[in-house]
């Protein structure tokens, strides 16, 4: 049996759900700043270059729901969460789902926990990590709590939650140079339509490389 990490957006699911809830905040009256599709865009286009600030990043996105309670959260995002799964699940998701099903899966993302927590439970994955809010009484401050789950955070988390167990096999999926870390740390690196800087490497190293998403 080997562990089995994947990154989430445009890995595991075949799109970016992080920003499907920037547009679901400002479809339903939560996002109020009128300039965020651009500044989703530029978002993005940092991030596929590997040169995001996650941390502005992040609060960017947690802005909206500052002072709302856990509770009003949830409501909101578990059926967000499935409407995500049901858009963005497809033939290579399910490919990669049943190629593991006998092997230990997590994911890892540097989307927000409370929606990585949604859509992991949807997958049927149960171990999963994010980027945590803060929560102060009950409520989002709209804050990081410790650091963004991007890059080296990433194999942080998991060697953290490892501890002192032994593994024979690791295998790791991304899309983005931005998981190189993650990518390094593990076995097996495979890398899933990735992104040019990612590619380039991949073939340097050798890694394995599927475009499953771009000849479907």
């Amino acid at each position: 049996m080997s562990l089995v990490f994947f990154d989430m957006d445009d890995t595991l699911l075949a799109g970016d759900a992080e920003a499907a809830w920037a547009k679901y905040m400002a479809e339903n009256g939560l996002m109020k700043d009128e300039g965020f599709k651009e500044k989703i865009r530029k978002f993005d286009e940092d991030y596929r270059r590997g040169e995001l600030d996650f941390s502005v990043y992040t609060e960017f996105l947690l802005a909206p729901i500052k002072g709302m309670t856990v509770e009003e959260v949830e409501d909101i995002v578990k059926p967000f969460c499935v409407t995500i799964v049901e858009e963005f699940k497809d033939s290579t998701s399910k490919g990669l789902l049943e190629k593991h099903t006998m092997d230990e899966c997590l994911i890892t993302s540097g989307t927000l926990s409370f929606i990585v927590k949604e859509v992991a439970s949807l997958l049927g994955i149960k171990t999963f990590f994010g980027t945590d809010p803060e929560v102060q009484e009950g409520c989002y401050t709209g804050k990081v709590s410790g650091k963004p789950n991007f890059g080296e955070e990433k194999v942080r988390k998991i060697e953290n939650w490892l501890g002192d167990r032994s593994l024979i096999e690791t295998i790791a999926y991304s899309d983005s140079i931005n998981d190189l870390p993650l990518l390094n740390f593990s076995s097996k690196a495979v890398v899933l339509n990735p992104d040019s800087k990612l590619r380039e490497k991949a073939v340097s190293l050798g890694w394995e490389i599927d475009d499953s998403r771009i000849t479907n």
